[in-house]
């Protein structure tokens, strides 16, 4: 839990690992990497779901208007 913090800074500002075994130098810009590529999809998922959402409503929305079967 104490990387937490490192993980969401940007790699410029991350701490570097101490170089052992445990844990290389890489695992936390692995990890702040991560992390940033995953809210970056999430945000993008979130558009494209919501506008398939908007597009199904108004697709529904015609058919009853249109009485299509």
């Amino acid at each position: 839990m104490s990387h937490i913090p490192g993980a969401f800074a940007c790699v410029g500002c991350r701490e570097p690992g101490v170089g052992n075994i445990d844990e290389p130098q890489t695992v936390l810009a692995g990890v702040g990497f991560s992390i940033g590529v995953l809210c970056m999809l999430v945000v993008v998922f979130a558009v494209v779901g919501s506008m398939v959402f908007m597009i199904v409503r108004t697709c529904r929305s015609l058919d009853k208007k249109n009485n299509v079967p």
